[in-house]
């Protein structure tokens, strides 16, 4: 029981430390207020290059991406991601992503999920 009590206080003094030693709110909304009337007004015109940029690089590239980077892809699972990957090395690169149905386990699936794992994919 006293071992329950010390542990108990130690606990509350550091939240009361760290409370004590926590930065001032008040100045930190007026200074980041004051800064981001301008940045947002910047960001969202530089916003939509942007997302654009990021889509191209969140893009996994079909062609030299690993077994373990394709199988993060929502919709592949790792043994469709080892197929896409002796398919490679069988075939030679991929041309286009419409080459995914030859892939084995890619030839019965439904033209949505194809789709939707196309969309995350890039065959340059």
């Amino acid at each position: 029981m006293v071992f329950y009590r010390s542990l108990f206080a130690v606990i509350v003094a550091l939240a009361l430390s760290m409370s004590a030693f926590a930065e001032d709110p008040s100045t930190t909304t007026t200074t980041t207020t004051t800064g981001t009337s301008e940045s947002a007004a910047q960001s969202t015109t530089a916003q939509p290059s942007t997302d654009a940029s990021q889509q191209q690089m969140s893009k996994v590239d079909v062609n030299k991406a690993t077994a373990k980077q394709l199988a993060k892809i929502k919709g592949l699972n790792f043994a469709r991601a080892k197929a896409i990957i002796a398919y490679r090395k069988k075939n030679g690169d991929f041309k286009n992503l419409d080459d995914l149905k030859n892939v084995q386990g890619f030839k019965k699936m439904n033209p949505e999920q194809l789709k939707d794992i196309q969309d995350q994919l890039t065959a340059g």
